[in-house]
């Protein structure tokens, strides 16, 4: 299936206003992610006692999560010329968190959130947000392949 150039630009363009802050875009994903699913916060032993809530958003293991899950992703949509090589890194992934106990559902929830929240916080229109669920669709398999 894979990405047109279209697709591939329009989410290279939209991760650039994304990378401009990538704390607030973290933060207000994961955010969102751990308020409709309290319980994977016992995957974050580092900021799990601080609760879901107002107050995670200044906790700072919870912004370094955050940081470096949205560097990672920038690293990702660097490879989309390459989705080989960009499945593979999420496949490295995958397998360094799945001795947490961290599912392929978890990876699927916070995915599946990604192309709706940069649409309503990033400028992502709807053909980039539908570019998004094209990669997301190209790279799942991937990661399912750790499972």
């Amino acid at each position: 299936m894979g990405l047109t150039t279209a697709q591939r630009a329009a989410i290279q363009n939209n991760w650039a206003t994304v990378n401009a802050n990538l704390q607030e875009f973290g933060d207000a994903l994961f955010m969102r992610y751990l308020l409709a699913n309290p319980g994977d916060i016992q995957f974050f032993p580092k900021f799990a006692s601080a609760g879901v809530g107002a107050q995670l958003r200044s906790n700072e293991a919870f912004q370094e999560q955050t940081l470096t899950v949205f560097k990672f992703l920038g690293q990702i949509v660097g490879q989309l010329n390459d989705l080989d090589a960009a499945g593979n890194m999420l496949k490295e992934r995958v397998a360094s968190h799945k001795p947490r106990g961290i599912t392929m559902a978890q990876f699927e929830r916070l995915l599946d959130l990604l192309p709706r929240f940069l649409q309503e916080n990033a400028g992502a229109n709807g053909p980039c947000a539908d570019a998004w669920r094209v990669a997301i669709a190209n790279l799942m398999p991937y990661m399912r392949s750790e499972f």
